[in-house]
């Protein structure tokens, strides 16, 4: 434990929709078989598609519930693994071009290490483990002012 000054809880009693993926409105989840993500009309499993936490089982439990609740869902992981096709290798540029086509900020590899010795060093003052930035546009004018960020609107 490392004492603290101020603990924040979050609070949310339902998982929230994505596209593409399956969801019980009513009950605020995943359809889903020990963590394999179902298809709704079907029942049957969607290939490559899992779920945890509250998104698969509801409101119920503490932080420590979610852990043999994640080890069920790994294990059907673990199992269906022999019957996976492998994914194309990504292209590695790829993610950077849609976020420039976006027009969005993003923080490279190198800019988030930046961040992190910075915290630690601040933390260090302070007799803390770090200190984190609160405001992304503090952590954004820190960047830009090493050229880490990348920002097509520049």
């Amino acid at each position: 434990t490392i004492p603290a000054g101020l603990v924040l809880r979050s609070v949310g009693y339902k998982g929230i929709p994505l596209d593409g993926v399956p969801y019980d409105k009513r009950r605020g989840t995943i359809p889903n078989d020990q963590g394999r993500v179902k298809d709704p009309e079907s029942g049957v499993p969607i290939r490559g598609e899992y779920v945890v936490g509250w998104a698969k089982r509801g409101p119920s439990g503490v932080i420590g519930t979610n852990k043999p609740d994640a080890v069920e869902t790994v294990q059907m992981m673990l199992a269906d693994l022999p019957n996976v096709e492998p994914a194309p290798q990504p292209d590695p540029t790829a993610i950077d071009a849609l976020l420039e086509e976006r027009r969005l900020n993003f923080v490279t590899v190198e800019g988030w290490r930046i961040l992190d010795q910075l915290e630690v060093a601040k933390g260090e003052t302070q007799g803390r483990p770090r200190v984190k930035f609160t405001r992304i546009h503090e952590m954004l004018a820190v960047l830009r002012a090493e050229i880490h960020l990348k920002n097509v609107d520049e």
